[in-house]
This record gives structure tokens, sequence and C-alpha cells, in this order.
């Protein structure tokens, strides 16, 4: 996903909640240099001491805003997929759909913009179950997932208004199952190499091209779901 990063500023614009809110300058600041370095050197690796140099500010200023460095991630987390849903949003303000196949059109176009600009964010979302939550803030997390939840809500509201014969929960899990998607593409790409570098056996079949083999399979998802 390097070569296709999203800036973060972009990323983060109109969250307004806590440590977590995109209008608090610090806290966005602290969070740009955590998903900077994670594009640089592994998590594992990122300390909160070197969160603090790269975004210029003391260590002792991070907790602050943040009580871990999973906390920070979780951060980044929440709010990226938030801004994808606002993007989604606003793409739909842009068009009428009025039966399944423009619907499939629609959810195909949101699919290849959550690829090309939101790998990052599902491969840090991907750390959620066994890494962030360990030390992550509970209750802003909550308010965070409240928050997706109801754009969500709204987005599949939009989507069907002019549909009459789908389930909205089904077309809710649709989104689950489109990060879903993208996300296994992304820990399966490029298996012969190892933190960037070739291993000593080539193995194409590995190599993917991201963008279209998740349109490619989410669109024969969306084709069995909505009975094209």
């Amino acid at each position: 996903p390097r070569s296709t990063l999203f800036p973060y500023t972009t990323l983060f614009r109109s969250e307004n909640f806590n440590s977590y809110d995109r209008q608090n300058k610090r806290a966005v600041q602290i969070r740009q240099a955590a998903y900077d370095l994670i594009t640089e050197v592994p998590y594992d690796d990122i300390t909160m001491a070197m969160i603090a140099q790269r975004a210029q500010v003391a260590k002792g200023t991070i907790f602050n805003y943040f009580n871990s460095k999973e906390d920070i991630f979780m951060a980044i987390d929440l709010s990226g997929y938030l801004t994808y849903c606002e993007r989604v949003e606003a793409d739909l303000s842009n068009v009428t759909i009025t039966d399944k196949q423009g619907l499939k059109v629609f959810l195909l176009q949101e699919t290849e913009m959550l690829a090309r600009d939101f790998s990052v964010i599902i491969l840090i979302h991907s750390l959620r179950r066994f890494t962030l939550e360990a030390h992550a803030d509970k209750i802003q997390t909550e308010q965070g997932r409240i928050r997706i939840y109801e754009a969500l809500q709204r987005i599949v509201k939009k989507l069907l208004v002019n549909i009459d014969d789908l389930d909205a929960e089904v077309i809710m899990h649709t989104f689950i199952i489109q990060g879903a998607i993208l996300n296994g593409i992304l820990t399966f790409l490029n298996m012969d190499k190892f933190n960037e570098e070739s291993l000593s056996v080539e193995m194409a079949s590995t190599h993917i091209d991201v963008e279209t083999e998740v349109c490619n399979l989410f669109g024969l998802y969306l084709d069995k779901t909505l009975q094209l």
C-alpha cells in the first residue's frame, strides 16, 4: 500500500470527539506522525518516543491525548474509515440510483476508491482484535464505531430510496464484506517479498492488481446478494 497512500491530513477532517477529534490540532499532529511512521517501519518497532519526535512534541504531551500507542492507531483506524463513509456520502449526493444494477455500479466505484485511497487504514484495522483493543480507549472506540455505524445507516437509506425490494441490513452487511475482501487481498499480496525485500523464489501469482481484484470479487458477491 505504500505506493497508494492517501494523505493523512485529507483523511481526517471533521471528527469532533475528545482526543480522537480531527479538529484538535495537536491530536491530529500526533496521529499524523504515527500514520507516517507505519508506512515506513514495522508497527512493533514504532515507539511513543518515535511518534513524539516525528510529531515534534514532548513524549509526555502525547499522554495528554492518548493512553498508548494502540490508542493512537485505533483513533487513526476509526477516523480513516469514517472519512471513507463521508466520501461515499458525498459521492452519493451526486448520483441517482434507481435499480439494482445502478446500485452495483456505485458500490464498485466506491470499492475502487477504498482500495486506492484507504488501503493503509484497512491494514491498520487488521490489528484491531489482537493488538489495538488491548490498550485503546474503550469509550472513545465505542463512540467512533457508533458514528461509523450511523454513517453507514445514512448511506444505506439513501442507496435504497428508489429500490423497494432490498433489505437495508443486507446492504449494510455488504460494507463489511467489502472491507474483508480488501483486507484479505492486501495480506496475501506479494508473498515473494519479506519486509519489502524480494525472496529467492519469485511467486508471480501473488502479484495482484489490488483495485481490479477487489472489484472483481466484490462484484461477484454483489451479483449474488442483489440477485443480478
